[in-house]
């Protein structure tokens, strides 16, 4: 209200010393029909001024009455204000419902007395993306990006933001790594970066920004490890093109391509593209350089391969354990396996039998009455086969 007044007296100042500098002091003529009414320049800002305070003072002792401590004017400012603010918590619940329709109705509804304009905009935005609503939802994220001027680095990470919820990795992609070059750093940033890398499968480019990733506390690194190890050890699985393959294993660094999930799962590509020279340097630098080695005979157990060298290996590791009284039926059903796959039955049914007696599985009789059967030792071969079907 003082800067109000302030500012109509410097204008009603220079209204009046102006006429006055120019030895004109003006007139005012005011026609109602049946009488004109003169007055002087000076004299009619000084009663516009005049009528302007009386109503003023006329509604805040009418507010004071009627028990509105700011008067009438503020109190229906605030009134409104109030409505918009009960508007947009409804909005934002109808968001969290999944009722995005009604959100945008209401976040539109309750801006033009909010507090928090962005806020009303921003939820238009959103909720008329995730309804269907494209056209509104552009509209109102230009009209964002006036009221957020200056704030382009928010209004960026918004629409990255949505284009993640909707799926849309690639946009939100395009945005990311534009605002990485231009605006500083922060962990939102690197968070959302870290997001695209993860939904488009770009796991190299995330080992790339390790530092960055474990700086910000997005994963610990151990977990950071194990987390990656898995989704590159899916990629591999999946994989039907030996060059993709090869440009992993060149690619990835050495504690990650080392690890013996992802290792394994190296070999076994490249023993599935006929590459066994690979997959057997592969895996044996793996046995020499690991103690715990239950995961990679685990692997060899499944394996469709009969390679000389490891099997030999395994050999001669058997027969060091058994020496030490050690019973490692890992070992033991990796050995089997590349016996099975070098048509070596007999070798493979001793170790079957040892097996099933000391850690009895549905797949241990599987295999053994394969190798009966194999051998025509067919009535061994069906009871073996029942003893699978039992054991499930």
């Amino acid at each position: 209200m003082v800067k109000l007044v302030i500012m109509l007296l410097v204008l009603a100042g220079l209204m009046i010393t102006a006429p006055m500098l120019a030895n004109n002091q003006g007139f005012v003529y005011i026609d109602t029909g049946s009488h004109v009414i003169q007055l002087s320049l000076v004299s009619m800002i000084i009663i516009l001024i005049l009528v302007y305070l009386a109503v003023y003072l006329l509604f805040a002792v009418i507010g004071r009455i009627a028990g509105v401590r700011k008067g009438l004017v503020n109190w229906y400012g605030s009134s409104r204000t109030e409505k918009s603010k009960k508007i947009l918590e409804n909005a934002i619940s109808k968001y969290i419902e999944g009722d995005y329709a009604a959100a945008a109705a209401l976040a539109e509804k309750g801006r033009k007395w909010s507090d928090v304009q962005y806020v009303n905009l921003i939820l238009g935005v959103v909720s008329n993306y995730k309804s269907g609503n494209i056209a509104e939802s552009t509209r109102l994220f230009n009209e964002a990006q006036k009221v957020l001027n200056g704030h382009a680095q928010a209004v960026s990470i918004l629409r990255v933001k949505m284009y993640l919820e909707a799926g849309e990795n690639e946009k939100a992609m395009n945005i990311i790594t534009s605002l990485r070059r231009t605006a500083k750093p922060t962990k939102m940033i690197s968070s959302l970066y870290y997001k695209c890398l993860e939904r488009l499968g770009r796991y190299s480019e995330i080992m790339e920004n390790r530092k960055e990733f474990l700086g910000n506390g997005l994963l610990d690194d151990k977990s950071y490890r194990r987390y990656v190890s898995e989704k590159i050890v899916d990629e591999i699985k999946v994989a039907n093109d030996r060059y993709i393959v090869d440009k992993m294993y060149a690619e990835l660094p050495d504690d990650i391509c080392d690890g013996i999930d992802v290792s394994n799962a190296f070999a076994l590509a490249y023993n599935r593209f006929g590459e066994e020279g690979k997959a057997e340097k592969i895996i044996m630098r793996n046995l020499k350089s690991t103690v715990d080695s239950s995961r990679i005979y685990s692997n060899l157990s499944q394996w469709n391969t009969s390679n000389h060298k490891i099997t030999e290996y395994l050999e001669k590791k058997l027969r060091k354990d058994e020496a030490e009284n050690l019973n490692n039926a890992d070992l033991m059903a990796a050995l089997a396996n590349m016996y099975m796959n070098r048509n070596e039955y007999e070798k493979a049914v001793d170790l079957y039998e040892k097996l099933v007696s000391r850690a009895p599985c549905s797949d241990y009789f599987s295999r053994l009455a394969q190798c009966y059967q194999r051998l025509g030792g067919y009535q061994k071969a069906a009871m073996y086969y029942k003893q699978a079907q039992n054991d499930d």
